[in-house]
């Protein structure tokens, strides 16, 4: 068999998988990116010693012209099988040897190793449980991003593993172990490999926390209001990245990874209401609707490189507070680049409302995360620390920072109370 098949976790896996179910000396693997698939697909199918040689291609997709290609093969005896799990190739469906599902009946969404997995237990030559059902499950999770839901560690450190290792090493060293071991489980290097780069990673997203530009994108039609999003220059941990500056800033649709070395750009979100399969096929890309990517095309860098280089990064929310807390139903206060404060509060009818820059905002909220997303997405705001939250009320109330800090809340209540005056 000829493997092509995707270079990320999922991609290789499948490599994995058929040589454990073929032997390794029955599998020729060809790990291919989005930008040199068709071209090797297309040389390899027209060699002449290789006519008889069955081609599969797993977890990516060929275009048109070579999908033509491959169905005069198919129509002249050739084994061609195509298996995806990508809803942007769900047209090769149409195709006898295409194959194509994202999502089971029962809703449960797929990958291409564990589709590559099913389809060798379907014709009889795998037998559907061990070790290789484990891993297999691992990657399904992690390439789903299920991992996250159901907080699934050793799904995202299986793929910290397969970025840590030298090329070839993680096929070699899963092969050895999943024909041997009933359960799947990291060795003891490992472990310490991957707590070493847990603690590297935490400080690298920590850095790119602080240099996120937010931005809106008016320019993507979403049939709703523009999307906010966060863009973010970074060359490694794209992934987890992603899934935690989501998690740090839930105001923001979707977040944007540029690497400007690769030429790439990545996209990630947390929301059903956002699909960044369709957002990175604006510009010739795809994936998952919350983890795609592309090329980065002179479009998209005017969209996203010169509005990042242009834009100053909105601060990280203080930490350690203890008087300007957020949820705080006398008031939490905010603040952004243009010296602009805004204050959160609970009002009589049990509701958020705002006061941005001495003035009362109409808007009200039912919860308080709602509201502090409002001030973040409108205003580029973040929690002042303590000690400018009481010189802030001291200076407008002309009241010393001591007696200010001692009285708080009902500083914070003296404050609102004037502005609703003024």
């Amino acid at each position: 068999m000829k493997l092509f098949s995707h270079n990320d976790l999922d991609g290789k896996s499948c490599g994995i998988v058929a040589m454990l179910v073929l032997g390794e000396e029955n599998v020729e693997t060809f790990y291919c990116s989005h930008e040199n698939i068709n071209r090797r697909v297309a040389d390899y199918i027209q060699l002449q010693q290789h006519k008889n040689t069955p081609v599969y291609i797993t977890d990516i997709a060929v275009n048109d012209q070579v999908a033509r290609q491959l169905e005069e093969e198919y129509e002249d005896g050739r084994e061609i099988q195509l298996i995806d799990h990508h809803v942007t190739a769900d047209h090769f469906n149409g195709y006898e040897w295409g194959y194509v599902e994202a999502k089971k009946e029962d809703g449960k969404l797929t990958s291409a190793t564990s589709l590559l997995y099913e389809h060798f237990i379907d014709k009889g030559m795998l037998k559907d449980e061990g070790a290789l059902k484990e891993f297999v499950e691992l990657v399904r999770q992690y390439d789903t991003w299920e991992w996250f839901e159901n907080e699934n560690e050793d799904a995202k450190r299986l793929n910290d593993l397969f970025f840590l290792l030298p090329q070839g090493q993680f096929e070699k060293d899963m092969i050895e172990r999943l024909k041997t071991e009933e359960h799947f489980r990291f060795s003891q290097t490992e472990e310490t490999i991957l707590q070493l780069e847990e603690d590297s990673r935490k400080a690298y997203i920590k850095k790119k926390q602080r240099q996120m530009a937010e931005t809106w994108d008016s320019v993507y039609e979403t049939g709703s209001e523009p999307y906010r999003i966060g863009i973010v220059h970074a060359e490694s941990h794209h992934s987890e990245l992603g899934n935690e500056l989501n998690r740090e800033n839930p105001h923001l649709d979707l977040i944007v990874i540029l690497n400007i070395g690769g030429k790439r750009a990545g996209f990630r979100t947390i929301y059903d209401h956002v699909d960044v399969s369709k957002y990175a096929a604006q510009f010739g890309g795809g994936g998952h609707p919350k983890a795609s990517g592309c090329t980065l095309t002179p479009e998209g860098f005017q969209r996203f490189v010169l509005p990042a280089f242009e834009i100053p990064p909105r601060r990280p929310d203080a930490h350690d507070n203890e008087q300007n807390v957020k949820e705080n139903e006398k008031g939490t206060i905010f603040f952004n680049h243009k010296k602009e404060t805004t204050i959160i509060f609970k009002d009589s009818d049990h509701q958020w409302k705002l006061i941005h820059h001495h003035q009362p905002v109409s808007e009200a909220f039912s919860d308080f995360q709602s509201a502090e997303n409002h001030v973040k997405r409108q205003y580029s705001s973040w929690l002042m620390n303590d000690e400018k939250a009481v010189d802030y009320l001291s200076s407008r109330l002309h009241t010393p920072p001591e007696e200010t800090a001692a009285s708080y809340n009902e500083m914070l209540d003296r404050f609102r109370i004037n502005l609703n005056k003024a």
